[in-house]
């Protein structure tokens, strides 16, 4: 727990100085989150399932995928992504040439790398884009981080009925609903003490944000956990203290921040 807060203390103002400044500091951020998840996503597979996957490709491409996001938008970076799975394909292709084995699921990794990694993660900019962005950031980075809160907390001091015995046998139903209440929690003191906030959501609406990503995040850590059971690995590395990886630290985000992007298009027929 002591290297659990130690690093929150450094995470937490990198994270929340940088989406306030926004531009290029931001982007360099979101840009170390999603390379190095995706190295580490890629090395689960290669050290466990004997896939020799060019983790450099599938680093530099996520990169290229934020890229996109910030300097064409996200209406026109589906173009990149095209060109990045054709890309893992003939990569694929020139490893089977090569009598690489298990080429084919090498260019498996380096595809559902980038889609889960990339261009999820690319939502993280795409968010901060919006009018209002680094207030609607912040917002739901707080969410997910008071969904942690919860979930631990609730599920730690009661809980009992499972959710996945097999996926992720420490989590409840009971810390499950907690960090929903802890979320909902969130939203309306953000709602309350911040003009910013009720300056662009009212209570119901920023009620549906949170409902929103607090089930979102958590499938979003069922997610990863289910890959780290299938190969027996505990954290996808060590680089966090107390958090194990980048990947076990904002696999919420990868689909927290989507959902959000898309509930922020539309809450306002709400």
């Amino acid at each position: 727990m002591k290297a659990r807060v130690l690093s929150a203390c450094v995470l937490v103002p990198v994270i929340v100085g940088t989406a306030i400044i926004g531009g290029l500091p931001f982007l360099a951020v979101v840009l170390v989150i999603c390379g190095i998840s995706a190295w580490e996503f890629g090395r689960i597979f290669d050290r466990h399932d004997g896939i020799r996957t060019p983790l450099i490709l599938l680093v530099v491409s996520v990169i290229v995928l934020i890229l996109a996001r910030w300097f064409i938008g996200i209406d026109a970076s589906h173009r990149t992504l095209t060109f990045c799975i054709m890309g893992a394909m003939l990569c694929g292709t020139i490893l089977c040439e090569q009598e690489v084995p298990k080429s084919a699921l090498s260019f498996v990794v380096l595809t559902t790398g980038m889609v889960y990694i990339g261009w999820l993660g690319g939502y993280m900019v795409s968010l901060r884009q919006l009018p209002d962005g680094a207030v609607k950031f912040l917002l739901v980075i707080f969410m997910v981080w008071g969904n942690d809160v919860g979930a631990f907390t609730i599920g730690r001091a009661i809980g009992k009925h499972k959710m996945f015995k097999i996926v992720s046998p420490k989590k409840t139903w009971e810390g499950f609903f907690g960090g929903i209440l802890f979320t909902m929690l969130v939203a309306a003191l953000a709602r309350l003490l911040i003009p910013q906030v009720r300056a662009i959501l009212e209570l119901h609406q920023i009620l549906i944000l949170a409902a929103a990503v607090s089930i979102s995040g958590p499938l979003g850590d069922y997610g990863e956990s289910m890959i780290k059971r299938c190969y027996g690995v505990k954290d996808s590395s060590n680089l966090i203290p107390g958090h194990g990886g980048f990947f076990d630290r904002f696999d919420s985000c990868f689909f927290a921040m989507p959902v959000a992007y898309y509930v922020f298009e539309f809450i306002h027929f709400l």
